[in-house]
């Protein structure tokens, strides 16, 4: 129903953001990560997923499209609810809990608020297959960094161009360092550039 809000910041507290889209202020409840970026008076994005139950409608906001669908992802393993969804991506980023899981770090990831030694094991052994299946996301390349949206598309398009593994996410990765803000027609051309060199 909802897939993004954007208007100014209005109100914060420790566990959600108002935004005032159009005369409307939608509570959504985000990780302090998110919390930490938003200022009061100052326009902001919010990719949203809206979960819908008997007895309320709840908005969970995030500022990439990325750390929503991983919060899908990560509420849809049993035992993890949206507290402990966003208690996680509270303590780490989307790319750290990709490579716990990745590397089988199920210490680092009962670190979280509220998840423990056993349902950090659920997690991995639940998402650790799906990972590169996750929209948006890939796991581990083959060099062990943790890729994903645009960058993990130009990896994706130098790999079926024929390029190795490895040459593909190395040439990649260049080009996002020249580029951090390009899009994926810009990153592919200089990654192929950069492929082609190699």
């Amino acid at each position: 129903m909802f897939a993004s809000l954007s208007g100014p910041v209005i109100h914060t507290n420790a566990t959600t953001a108002t935004l005032d889209c159009g005369g409307v202020g939608y509570l959504c409840h985000c990780p302090s990560r998110t919390l930490g970026a938003l200022q009061v008076g100052v326009a902001a994005r919010l990719w949203v997923h809206l979960a819908v139950r008997e007895d309320a409608l709840t908005l969970f906001g995030f500022l990439q499209a990325e750390e929503r669908d991983f919060f899908l992802a990560l509420t849809g393993v049993s035992g993890v609810g949206p507290k402990l969804g966003l208690s996680m991506l509270s303590s780490f980023t989307v790319a750290e809990i990709i490579h716990a899981i990745a590397s089988n770090q199920l210490t680092h990831l009962a670190r979280a608020s509220g998840v423990g030694k056993k349902l950090a094991e659920k997690i991995i052994v639940e998402l650790k297959d799906k990972l590169g299946t996750l929209p948006g996301l890939l796991a581990a390349g083959p060099t062990g960094a943790v890729v994903q949206g645009p960058l993990a598309d130009v990896v994706s398009a130098l790999q079926n161009l024929g390029y190795a593994p490895k040459v593909a996410e190395t040439s990649a990765q260049k080009a996002l360092e020249q580029s951090p803000n390009a899009n994926f027609d810009q990153l592919f051309k200089t990654a192929l550039t950069h492929a082609t060199g190699s």
